[in-house]
């Protein structure tokens, strides 16, 4: 005796018990949860070995320490600080560039100038250094 054909029968087997009300359209039109923002913000902060309830603040700043505080190097935003390391596209690191104007970066030891033109190209990534150069 076969069993009559109901509406699970035509859902995807990985929607077929699921309630609708608790998706949504992607803009690229896939279909998601919509809870899949919380649910990955929870998931960061079980894997940076906090447990119970967090602030979304202290994970963001977590993250931020694991990933060094590296910032991708935008020529369209002056890091505007006085003291950055600049990571180049070659892996190299100039720490302790010192800032000599509007978006300008001096780096003594090889007496390397860095400026917009240069964040995005060679210059990918800088963060605030807090090693002052001796020369």
């Amino acid at each position: 005796m076969s069993r009559q054909v109901t509406e699970m029968d035509f859902r995807k087997p990985e929607f077929r018990h699921e309630k609708v009300e608790d998706y949504e359209f992607r803009d690229d039109g896939a279909i998601v949860r919509k809870d899949r923002w919380v649910s990955g913000m929870r998931q960061i902060s079980s894997i940076m070995g906090n447990r119970g309830g967090f602030e979304i603040e202290d994970v963001v700043s977590q993250v931020l320490t694991l990933k060094g505080n590296w910032q991708d190097a935008d020529p369209e935003e002056d890091p505007a600080v006085d003291l950055i390391d600049v990571r180049l596209s070659c892996g190299s690191i100039l720490a302790g560039c010192e800032r000599t104007g509007e978006f300008a970066y001096y780096w003594p030891f090889g007496t390397i100038e860095l400026t917009a033109k240069d964040f995005g190209a060679d210059a990918v990534e800088w963060k605030l250094s807090y090693t002052k150069p001796t020369q």
